[in-house]
């Protein structure tokens, strides 16, 4: 759900608050208002039915009523969603932590595996994977077994993979 959604209902509702606010007053006049001597019995009458909610505000006011029902509903129903993406979002970052401690798991094997290749078919495999593979190969290999792969390779691949590991981040 998008906050772009939100920011009309809550406007709204703002909206409906001060209308009824308005409203609140309107029916409630201050007292010096209400003492008021009316100019004739029909002024009287008109006056009183305006407060007594029997006017043609009434309706409106109903209306109002049923809206801001309907935006409490809407927000009870947003914060619903929002706590299930969150729920959802907590759960997909556990399970990306279980996929990257399995792939540390793979790369720990696949360097005990080239460890016991020769150097030169080491050098010819590790050639050929991507690059960010073969550093993290290289990086959990023993010194001695990463040196004389790299030695094994050709000067350029050699070169870049001793560059692309020299940068990166052990943390």
């Amino acid at each position: 759900m998008k906050i772009s959604f939100l920011i009309p209902c809550v406007l709204t509702l703002f909206l409906l608050t001060i209308t009824l606010a308005e409203e609140q007053e309107a029916k409630n006049p201050p007292k010096a208002l209400q003492e008021q001597q009316y100019g004739s019995v029909e002024e009287r009458r008109i006056m009183e039915s305006l407060q007594d909610g029997s006017a043609p505000f009434a309706r409106e006011r109903e209306d109002l009523e049923n809206k801001k029902k309907e935006l409490k509903r809407i927000e009870g129903e947003v914060d619903k969603k929002i706590e299930q993406l969150n729920q959802l979002r907590v759960r997909i970052e556990k399970l990306l932590e279980q996929k990257g401690a399995e792939e540390q798991k793979r790369i720990v094997e696949l360097a005990k595996v080239y460890e016991k290749m020769t150097a030169e078919k080491a050098a010819i495999v590790m050639g050929s994977v991507e690059q960010q593979l073969a550093i993290s190969i290289l990086a959990k290999m023993k010194t001695k077994s990463a040196a004389k792969i790299l030695n094994n390779m050709e000067r350029e691949k050699a070169a870049k993979l001793t560059t692309a590991f020299s940068t990166l981040d052990t943390r």
